[in-house]
C-alpha cells in the first residue's frame, strides 16, 4: 500500500522502520533534537519529528512552528523532497547530491531554519541518524500528493 507523500503516516513510518533497526542507530550515535520539516508547495506542510537517544518518538504535524520547540527545521520546496526521495528508492540511499548535507549546503537547495545556533549545530551534529531515519524509505511505495 502506498504512503501518501508529505503525510504523518509516511513519517511515521519511517520512524516505526528506524525504531525496528537499533543496532544501526546505536553504531551512529544517540540524538536528541526536534526537528521540523517543512514541505513547502499549494499546500505546505509542517511536521514536527522527536529523536531521542536511538529512536523517534513522536511524528506529528504542526499548523504553525510556534507549536513545538523545534531545535531546527529542514524547508524545500514539495519537488525537491520528491526528488530526494527518489533518488534513495533508486540507490538505496541518496546520490551524493541529494543527501541532507548537500541539500543544505550547496546552493541552498534545502533551508535550514533556526532560533538558536545550538539547534543549527544539532543538525550536522546528528546528520548521520537523520539521513538514516530517511533513507528508510528504500522500498516505501509512495503516492506524491
Amino acid at each position: 500500500m502506498a504512503l501518501k507523500f508529505p503525510s504523518v503516516d509516511f513519517f511515521r513510518e519511517l520512524a516505526r522502520r528506524m525504531n525496528g533497526d537499533r543496532a544501526t542507530f546505536e553504531k551512529l550515535g544517540f540524538c536528541d533534537a526536534v526537528m521540523g520539516v517543512r514541505v513547502l508547495g499549494k499546500a505546505p506542510h509542517l511536521y514536527a519529528l522527536t529523536f531521542e537517544v536511538y529512536d523517534c518518538t513522536e511524528v506529528r504535524e504542526l499548523g504553525d512552528a510556534s507549536e513545538a520547540e523545534l531545535d531546527f527545521t529542514l524547508q524545500a520546496p514539495a519537488e525537491l523532497w520528491r526528488e530526494m526521495l527518489e533518488s534513495i528508492r533508486q540507490h538505496g540511499q541518496p546520490a551524493p547530491q541529494y543527501t541532507l548535507n548537500s541539500l543544505s549546503h550547496i546552493g541552498d537547495r534545502m533551508q535550514v531554519v533556526y532560533e538558536d545556533p545550538e539547534g543549527h549545530d544539532k543538525l550536522y551534529r546528528f546528520m548521520a541518524t537523520i539521513q538514516a531515519y530517511f533513507d528508510n524509505a528504500r522500498d516505501l511505495e509512495i503516492e506524491w500528493v
